[in-house]
């Protein structure tokens, strides 16, 4: 038989994801295409508390503050427009005073903190290796907030510098059972898509480097599924950048088939692929074919409510049965 792309193909993680299982996920705004389907199967799972962070020594500065339980640096506290701001940090509220923004930084880090103790897993997304540096300080920031841009100057992480600050938080993770990096396939064309290849094959290369090192480590490639598996644009959106549903759907199914316990992987495999036949309305939304398959779902669902709680998809396919 003829092959006509290059699959790939990848290890199972011999520790699987359980549905007990405490699962933080941080990083690239990536971090939705694998946390938001285990949301919606209601799994232990908390995204981003911090908002949305690109670059490796942020994240890895907002791990380590988060395992000391550490208080809200107010030099780095930035105000632009009446809204109020933190360097390190890029939450997704706007504050209006210095006060509420740190009472609710603080808050954040203290939840995280008491979540993180628990983490079984720990999926960190990275998004860019070029960073920006607050010129004041000489470190890096995780968001500009539309500052100044003479306050600060641009730079392209080393692999070696990223291992190195990898390795800075290591230790006080050894409670985490699993640590899943992963590089985002999306591109930054801000910068261009030959600056981007560059950045993108640092974090490639830092990640490789990492696990070579810990081997607790392991590395979902999400970069290469999009990349050199799927490779066409009918998998993008019409920004041409982002992966589509179809695109990310696939990529969660991959990590569904490496990662979860095989009682979960199957049911979800098989809910994914009624979901995906029901996920967009026709023309006609009550034609028979559709509702025949909508109640064919639901009834396939409600078959697993006893090992997951699923009670968020069958709310959502009842909605639309006519």
């Amino acid at each position: 038989m003829t092959h006509f792309r290059t699959e790939l193909f990848i290890d199972e993680n011999p520790d699987k994801i359980k549905y007990n299982s405490q699962i933080l996920s941080i990083g690239s705004g990536f971090t939705k295409a694998l946390a938001d389907p285990l949301s919606k199967y209601n799994f232990n799972i908390t995204n981003n508390p911090y908002g949305t962070i690109y670059n490796p020594i942020s994240i890895f500065n907002l791990i380590e503050q988060t395992t000391k339980n550490g208080e809200i640096n107010e030099d780095l506290i930035t105000e632009n427009e009446g809204y109020w701001n933190h360097f390190n940090f890029h939450p997704k509220a706007n504050f209006s005073s210095k006060s509420e923004l740190i009472n609710s930084l603080q808050e954040r880090v203290e939840t995280t903190h008491e979540y993180l103790k628990k983490t079984d897993y720990l999926i960190i997304t990275l998004g860019s290796a070029f960073v920006y540096k607050l010129d004041s300080t000489n470190k890096v920031i995780a968001n500009c907030h539309r500052a100044e841009s003479n306050l600060f100057t641009k730079d392209l992480l080393t692999p070696q510098a990223i291992v190195d600050g990898f390795r800075r938080i290591y230790s006080s993770l050894n409670h985490v059972k699993n640590i899943i990096l992963v590089v985002s396939p999306v591109q930054h064309t801000r910068d261009s898509l030959t600056l981007n290849a560059v950045s993108k094959s640092v974090l490639r290369l830092a990640c490789h480097m990492i696990m070579s090192e810990f081997a607790y480590v392991k590395y979902f490639p999400a970069y290469e599924f999009l990349l050199s598996d799927l490779r066409d644009y009918q998998f993008y959106e019409k920004d041409l950048i982002h992966p589509n549903e179809l695109a990310t759907d696939y990529i969660f199914k991959k990590f569904v088939e490496s990662y979860l316990d095989p009682s979960l992987k199957d049911d979800i495999l098989c809910i994914e692929n009624l979901l995906s036949e029901t996920h967009h309305a026709p023309y006609n939304p009550q034609s028979k074919d559709y509702q025949k398959s909508l109640r064919e779902a639901m009834s396939r669902i409600d078959g697993l409510t006893e090992k997951m709680d699923l009670s968020e998809l069958m709310t959502d396919l009842k909605s639309r049965i006519a």
